[in-house]
């Protein structure tokens, strides 16, 4: 019912993903088949059950970059699908392929007097610069993945799960392409969670890839240099002087703190520490002026709790 194109990011842990789509075996374990019932919960879910709290946010692709993720940025938004000139769709803006962009502009806002940052190979997914005309290519090279509103939870987990961070259900108006939502991975699990509850395994079943890290006194521009050039969407930040402890979460996310919003100013010295970078752009979002410690999880914890805990965490 969907066409995935090639995913750009990392799979799931073979393990989850093949409990999606295989049935169930009576050599299963416990945990193997707690997690085969919760699939068997999502089968009899549609994609129409999930909740449309607002219209579909689009975007033309003829948009220069810099004003396309500043779009993004104040609409609040981490993804949305991009619509070609006669309004069909034409693949996926993400604040992923924001990263490399932003090291380019800010190794050209230096002065001449200042030293230019040597940037590392930028990933193929972040190809913009500041020179390009438009978003075309490298929207096109995200697709846009859709499906009917009959469509099971399982096929949309599924795509969610293997590369695509948005989805689109069809089965709306005509002004919006058909679009009736836009799907997140956020939105789902929020709809799944007490469903999840019956599932109880180890976060170490979903571990996929091992954690890209960085120092907290290092610049804020290595972590989006990081996020571009090894193609991820988060960065583990810690802290030498506390034996190796992940003392931040830094993410494709912190793209709306560079561009700025309806509601923050854009904080644009990415030669910062990225400790202190983060520490800013918590300063403006919250009255509270306190560093807002991370969350983080062992390998061992129990998923469905850690998953209540927080939606980002950093298993240690």
């Amino acid at each position: 019912r969907a066409s995935f194109g090639n995913p750009r990011s990392p799979p799931v842990a073979p393990h989850c993903n093949d409990l999606l789509m295989e049935p169930a075996s009576p050599k299963a374990s416990e945990s193997n088949r707690a997690i085969l019932k919760f699939r068997e919960q999502l089968a009899r879910q549609t994609a129409g059950d999930l909740p449309a709290d607002k219209e579909p946010i689009t975007i033309s692709i003829d948009t220069p970059p810099v004003e396309a993720f500043t779009y993004l940025s104040r609409q609040g938004i981490r993804a949305c699908p991009v619509l070609n000139n006669d309004n069909s769709i034409a693949g996926t803006l993400d604040l992923r392929d924001s990263c490399g962009l932003i090291c380019h502009l800010y190794s050209e806002s230096l002065g001449a007097d200042q030293a230019k940052p040597a940037l590392e190979r930028q990933g193929s997914m972040n190809i913009l610069k500041p020179s390009d005309a438009d978003i075309s290519e490298v929207a096109k090279r995200r697709p846009f993945v859709t499906f009917p509103a009959s469509a099971t939870l399982v096929e949309v987990a599924t795509a969610l799960a293997t590369g695509s961070h948005i989805v689109g259900i069809m089965g709306g108006a005509e002004a919006h392409r058909g679009l009736s939502r836009v799907v997140t991975q956020g939105i789902l699990l929020g709809f799944i969670a007490p469903e999840f509850e019956s599932v109880h395994m180890p976060v170490k079943a979903c571990m996929s890839q091992p954690v890209v890290s960085m120092l907290v006194t290092e610049p804020a521009l290595k972590g989006f240099e990081l996020m571009a050039s090894r193609a991820v969407s988060c960065i583990a930040v810690v802290d030498e002087d506390q034996d190796g402890r992940v003392v931040f979460n830094m993410s494709a996310t912190d793209a709306r703190t560079f561009f700025g919003s309806a509601e923050r100013d854009p904080i644009t010295d990415l030669g910062m520490e990225v400790g202190d970078f983060i520490v800013e752009k918590q300063l403006q979002a919250s009255s509270n002026k306190t560093r807002a410690p991370i969350t983080v999880c062992t390998e061992n914890d129990d998923l469905h709790g850690t998953y209540l805990m927080v939606l980002y965490v950093i298993c240690i």
